[in-house]
């Protein structure tokens, strides 16, 4: 069994030299396996995190235009971290070590941030021609922050030890030429 609920709120302003959004997201994801027949039942029959719930999530996306031709953008994500099931004690029984897990999804990997910022140069105006191109350079992930993506671990010695896997965890510069038509 499953259930999800939330709300989103936005706010946007389009016009001006300044302009973008603000939202936040509160969402949950839930799911329950009580059924008696299915052998061992997962967190005691109770509701818990489904491996994608990220109860909050903010976003902040904003423009700045200097000129016609020449503006700024900055995106901020901020993402509450995925839930994490995780070890929580090593025993020994019948001569081998086990590793005992804390209850389903108890536990969450840190929370996710990144910081993108871009300077645009737009081409020039002309109202009849056939093609418009723009130029954008800019660093994605600014902070060069380490978003974890999972946590895995690995027996070493007799200790359990754990590691962060971040997809992207540096800054990337890039350029891009936009053609629109």
């Amino acid at each position: 069994k499953g259930r999800a609920y939330g709300a989103e709120l936005m706010i946007k302003k389009s016009t001006g030299k300044l302009n973008g959004w603000i939202s936040y997201t509160y969402s949950r994801t839930e799911l329950k396996m009580d059924d008696s027949l299915s052998g061992q039942q997962i967190n005691k029959g109770r509701y818990y995190p489904a491996n994608f719930d990220k109860p909050h999530s903010i976003n902040i996306v904003s423009n700045y235009k200097f000129t016609h031709r020449y503006s700024m953008s900055a995106n901020v994500v901020y993402a509450s971290g995925r839930p994490i099931t995780l070890p929580i004690a090593i025993f020994n029984l019948a001569g081998s070590q086990r590793v005992f897990y804390s209850e389903r999804n108890q536990f969450r990997v840190p929370y996710y941030f990144r910081l993108d910022l871009a300077f645009n140069i737009d081409g020039n105006h002309k109202v009849k021609q056939k093609t418009h191109g723009s130029w954008s350079v800019g660093f994605y992930n600014l902070t060069a922050r380490k978003n974890p993506y999972s946590i895995y671990f690995i027996e070493e010695n007799g200790l359990v030890k754990g590691y962060k896997l971040s997809v992207i965890g540096t800054i990337i510069p890039y350029i891009t030429y936009n053609i629109r038509f």
